[in-house]
């Protein structure tokens, strides 16, 4: 889990008035919260929705988790009341709640990792640290409604995020003095040369050299002297990105998220939401794809 300090100032001020406030609360198996606002006081009822946005944070001022800067709210559903006897302190918490409520639960990061992550404490972690969530009650809504409510808020996210991706890409272009042109989808690209050859079309087949990087660090995480594929399957910012040049053309396509790998990215490659550059060559153009010999066929 990555670590980093507190700048968010909405938490800075629940922090400050969580110092002076003495409003404890306690769950049917004893687990104490504090109320730092109180909300309407409607809890949530057995198979509602109650939507909240958090910050994990340990004893030591270092963030764990932060649904403010992921842009997504959590949601959590309340089980029949059957399940209330088995339940750990803090889903007996979110029972409590109500929309408006603003709330600390702290606990020793052996608690935590025995109840809520449900396995053992990683090497290095501090054993003697609390750790303490900081919670702010959205809303509570039927599943129905939640659904729709999800929908609308990943539309929120997407936009925010494709702002954030061309403003970062703007930075680093300035800053790196480079010169490039964007298309209307968002891609940025740099022509390195440009023959006027016959360019492929989406249903044919693509023969590259490439090699691709994060922007944020500029570490390579793939390369290749040549590789052959069809060009409708890859992301489309390649789409776009190859579809300007011609055999023997080259050129830096700098890919935005939205147009690369995503909010999910490419597990144990691409992290989620990362911003690409890749240097490409196109070497051929096909008619199709032979899968046996992995190659382009002309």
């Amino acid at each position: 889990m990555k670590m980093m300090k507190i700048t968010n100032v909405l938490i800075g001020l629940l922090l400050l008035c969580a110092a002076c406030n003495n409003s404890e609360k306690k769950t049917p198996n004893g687990f104490t919260f504090n109320i730092i606002k109180a909300g309407d006081g409607v809890v949530p009822k057995p198979q509602e929705i109650l939507v909240f946005n958090f910050t994990l944070r340990d004893s030591k001022d270092s963030v764990w988790a932060d649904s403010y800067k992921e842009g997504m709210p959590a949601p959590i559903q309340i089980a029949d009341s059957a399940a209330q006897t088995t339940e750990n302190g803090m889903l007996q918490m979110f029972r409590m709640l109500s929309k408006g409520d603003s709330v600390r639960a702290t606990m020793p990061i052996g608690k935590f990792f025995r109840e809520i992550v449900r396995g053992a404490v990683p090497p290095g972690v501090d054993t003697t640290m609390d750790i303490s969530y900081f919670i702010q009650v959205n809303e509570v809504m039927s599943l129905e409604k939640f659904q729709a409510y999800q929908v609308e808020m990943e539309k929120k996210k997407q936009a925010s995020q494709k702002i954030k991706d061309q403003e970062t890409i703007k930075k680093y272009l300035t800053d790196n003095n480079v010169v490039a042109q964007v298309d209307t989808s968002g891609l940025h690209y740099v022509l390195h040369s440009n023959k006027g050859g016959i360019k492929p079309t989406s249903t044919q087949c693509v023969e590259v050299k490439y090699a691709g990087k994060f922007m944020a660090d500029g570490l390579i995480f793939d390369q290749s002297e040549k590789i052959s594929y069809p060009l409708a399957q890859f992301v489309k910012g390649w789409q776009l990105g190859i579809a300007l040049l011609g055999i023997g053309d080259s050129a830096t396509f700098y890919i935005p998220s939205d147009l690369g790998y995503g909010p999910r990215g490419y597990p144990g490659a691409i992290p989620p939401n990362a911003i690409l550059i890749f240097d490409v060559e196109l070497l051929g153009i096909g008619t199709s794809y032979d899968q046996a010999t992995q190659s382009c066929i002309k």
